[in-house]
């Protein structure tokens, strides 16, 4: 009895792996990471009291991240925004954070790509995903601080980045996309000095 367990135990040992090989030899599992989202360009202006930024995201999508578009799985993603005053033997402090999502969804039907801006409630539609991805990735006066969240002689950053939602694909998609390399699409964040 003891021996059928012990070759039983022994078996989904062996078992498991097997199948932990096969996922480590996977394509992308033991590669370098790939950047598939870049802030190319960010700045901004103060307009009647509240800075305004402009940005310019190229997206990329991974082969897993394109062939889950074209199967209809929406993607959301997001453009993350951080406001940090420095300070001189402290860790830096965060004055705000902020962030604005998309949802991009292909609809086989019409043969269209559909932007949807979370935030903001509107859609768009596109005939191609390369003018799809232009939309998302032009952000255009957007209105980022207040100025009087700003003390005079302070030092301030901003950064910013894109990222793909995980959180918001299908569970078992979200599962398997936690631990692959293809679904992890963060921009590196991208600095600059803000002037108060």
């Amino acid at each position: 009895m003891q021996h059928g367990w012990v070759a039983n135990n022994r078996s989904q040992r062996i078992s498991v792996w097997l199948l932990l090989i096969g996922w480590l030899s996977s394509p992308g599992i033991l590669q370098a990471k790939e950047t598939y989202f870049t802030v190319s360009d960010a700045s901004t202006r103060l307009s009647d009291g509240v800075y305004l930024l402009d940005a310019s995201i190229d997206f990329r999508f991974s082969d897993a991240a394109m062939e889950a578009l074209l199967n209809g799985i929406p993607l959301v993603l997001e453009v993350q925004i951080k406001v940090e005053r420095s300070r001189e033997w402290l860790w830096t402090k965060t004055i705000a954070a902020l962030s604005q999502r998309y949802r991009l969804q292909y609809h086989a039907l019409s043969e269209r790509y559909v932007v949807h801006f979370l935030n903001t409630d509107l859609r768009q539609s596109f005939a191609r995903l390369d003018d799809a991805l232009l939309a998302l990735g032009e952000v255009h006066e957007f209105p980022m601080l207040d100025r009087r969240l700003l003390q005079d002689g302070d030092q301030y950053t901003v950064g910013l980045r894109a990222t793909l939602v995980v959180e918001e694909l299908p569970t078992p998609i979200r599962l398997w996309a936690y631990a692959a390399e293809q679904w992890r699409l963060d921009s590196p964040w991208y600095s600059w000095q803000l002037q108060p």
